[in-house]
């Protein structure tokens, strides 16, 4: 109940005036009090307070769309009862929907509670979010500003035979007919609450499914999972827009699917919701798209677009496990992806020895197991071990030292220095320490020690010269080091300037 008052009196205590905002309130079958609240709220504030009670639908879809039909105002904000607003969040998005004519204002999300909303979208207000460049379509709740005239000529309604996901459907065919999308970063607009008692609707929602195995509402989103694949196969024709749009299904939306179909119990629900995952997938599967997200992603996606039940179902129980273990091991917080316990590497690419890696029964592309854009050189050597010093006797030429990571398998690697003016690149390869070998076909076990490097190379004029070690052959796997400015090809003058300053070998960093 508390969660409830609060949420109210974030949208009573706005700083629009009173007049400019009207709560309709549904009282979906509550047990708890919920409606008796809502009544005491509607006697105190007489025409800015409507309730309506309605029997339990069994989920978010029916009560809002109740409140759809009620709307009197231009725009719309749906506001669940746990979470609430920022003092000033529904004045200043219908200031930016006015200003720019937007049918759907973004405002930033603040996680409460341990709750962890997405985040890239708010690094900057954007008064023209494009849907198929900006990440607006990686926030699909239904927390936002719509102009309500936009719902009714599309006759926008939430989806009532979903249980959950029923939000992302709105959502996508709402950013999909906006002429403009805003986001609102600069102020915090919504409150987005974990409860204490685990009494989220979401949650409570998923731990009661419907009894139609592998129908649209059941767990695993194997419905909305299709919904949206249809939804954006049929409203974006094939290409970077939809493949834009297709990375988020894939990299988000199909992970939690593939999760709900491992730990559904009955074996026989459990294969109707991966059947369900299958054909949207195999339908609208997109290799470009499905090249941009990470290897682990690439390897679930291929799997259902090949209808392998068992070897989809045993790589979620592998992430669980890897995960696990890499917690245990202090390493999976500050990694991005999946790191897996070995890897392979040929001709400058990096493979990981994930499930089925090379597996002549399935015959996987290794293309699925690239990691080099993951792990770059980075994964194989200390950043903070790395040091770049200029010859006392001739500046254009610097000497990069460092040391690999242990526990990792040895790597050829390139130190590159690119001209900052022309973009001219010198490339040298980087010599392997004298107690390791470096093996460019597969992976070995970790050599001990801290292999040291040293790479020594010449500049070949002066200016400005940015330096970066790489594996070597691949330019995506880059580890940018820093600049250094080479002020003169004479290497006596050089000499003398360097002498003068009483340099012991430090870089001339550029400015």
């Amino acid at each position: 109940m508390p969660y409830l008052t609060r949420c109210v009196e974030s949208v009573l205590g706005q700083s629009l005036p009173p007049e400019a905002v009207e709560i309709v309130a549904v009282d979906d079958g509550s047990t708890d009090g919920t409606g008796e609240e809502l009544d005491r709220f509607a006697r105190l504030h007489p025409g800015r307070v409507r309730v309506v009670h309605q029997e339990n639908s069994g989920g978010p879809a029916a009560p809002r769309n109740a409140g759809i039909a009620l709307a009197r105002g231009r725009y719309v904000f749906f506001l669940d009862a746990d979470d609430y607003l920022g003092p000033e969040a529904l004045q200043r998005m219908s200031a930016m929907a006015d200003e720019n004519g937007s049918d759907v204002v973004v405002g930033k999300l603040v996680g409460v509670g341990g709750r962890k909303p997405p985040t890239s979208m708010f690094k900057r207000d954007q008064p023209d979010a494009d849907l198929y460049s900006s990440r607006v379509f990686w926030v699909l709740n239904p927390m936002k500003l719509f102009r309500r005239e936009l719902i009714e000529r599309h006759g926008l309604r939430f989806p009532e035979e979903l249980r959950t996901g029923e939000d992302q459907i709105f959502v996508t065919k709402a950013y999909l007919h906006a002429a403009k999308i805003s986001v609102l970063a600069s102020y915090d607009c919504v409150y987005y609450v974990l409860r204490d008692d685990g009494g989220n609707l979401t949650t409570t929602v998923r731990k009661t499914p419907r009894t139609a195995p592998g129908g649209p509402g059941s767990p695993g989103g194997s419905g909305t999972l299709a919904a949206m694949f249809a939804l954006v196969g049929e409203h974006t024709p094939a290409g970077p827009r939809r493949d834009h749009l297709l990375t988020r299904l894939f990299g988000v939306n199909l992970q939690r699917a593939l999760r709900g179909v491992q730990r559904e119990k009955d074996p026989e629900r459990s294969r109707r919701m991966f059947a369900a995952l299958h054909e949207p997938v195999a339908r609208w599967y997109s290799e470009t798209a499905i090249a941009k997200l990470p290897a682990i992603v690439r390897l679930q996606g291929e799997l259902v677009r090949r209808g392998l039940y068992d070897e989809a179902v045993a790589v979620v129980r592998y992430i669980g496990k890897r995960r696990d273990a890499l917690d245990r091991a202090g390493g999976a917080k500050p990694v991005r992806w999946l790191a897996p316990a070995d890897f392979t590497v040929e001709g400058g690419r990096v493979f990981a020895h994930y499930p089925y890696f090379r597996d002549s029964r399935l015959g996987l592309p290794d293309d699925v197991f690239d990691v080099t854009r993951q792990v770059g050189a980075r994964s194989f050597i200390r950043p903070g071990s790395v040091t770049v010093a200029q010859d006392r006797r001739d500046s254009r030429v610097l000497s990069v030292r460092g040391r690999r990571r242990v526990r990792l398998p040895a790597v050829a690697l390139e130190l590159t220095a690119t001209r900052e003016s022309d973009g001219r690149t010198v490339t040298v390869a980087v010599p392997a320490p004298a107690n390791e070998h470096v093996n460019t076909a597969t992976s070995a076990s970790g050599t001990g020690g801290k292999p040291a490097f040293t790479a020594r190379i010449r500049l070949p004029q002066p200016g400005t010269w940015h330096l970066a070690l790489r594996i070597a052959g691949n330019s995506r796997s880059e580890l940018p080091l820093q600049a250094v400015r080479v002020e003169s090809a004479n290497p006596a003058r050089a000499l003398l300037g360097w002498l003068a300053r009483g340099s012991r070998g430090a870089v001339n960093p550029a400015s």
